[in-house]
């Protein structure tokens, strides 16, 4: 099994929280070795960075919780729009490949949705790969119904 696949059977265990606070913790991360604050060693945006092990042993960190589902929040309805609406069309073939990749394998589908949004949306690989496994858990819990229209309904409401 490769290395990310194995990743992403670690990241499959996390529950909700946990992802969205490893988002924050790897956002914060990445911020502080921009502004030159950051740890020397690994790189906070590769994916050698994800740490299971810490998100399952402490406490979660509500600073981290909170941003990562800030984070959150704001790149799913891009990720939505990019994977189940491309150029603003209804692309049904794009929609059962996604359905039969998710009926398939949950780690799997995220896994082939990381480098979309590393590419698609700009996400370092750390994070992108976090909100991919956050993405495909939130959705694959109704998947009795496609996936995009499944998706679509667990998007965060707008702000009045």
């Amino acid at each position: 099994m490769a290395e990310i696949e194995v990743l992403m059977d670690s990241l499959w265990e996390l529950d909700e929280e946990q992802l969205e606070a490893q988002i924050g913790s790897r956002v914060e991360a990445i911020e502080d070795d921009v502004a030159g604050r950051g740890a020397r060693g690994v790189d906070p945006a590769s994916l050698d960075s994800i740490d299971v092990g810490f998100a399952t042993k402490g406490a979660i960190d509500p600073r981290f919780l909170e941003a990562g589902k800030q984070l959150f929040d704001r790149v799913n309805p891009l990720v939505y729009e990019l994977m189940c609406k491309p150029l603003g069309g209804d692309d049904a073939e794009t929609r059962k490949i996604l359905d039969e990749t998710v009926n398939q394998n949950y780690t799997k589908a995220a896994g082939m949705l990381a480098p979309v949004l590393v590419n698609g949306v700009g996400l370092a690989p750390a994070v992108a790969t976090l909100v991919a496994t956050l993405i495909i858990k939130k959705v694959s819990k109704y998947i009795a119904t496609g996936i995009c229209e499944t998706w679509e309904n667990n998007l965060p409401k707008p702000a009045i």
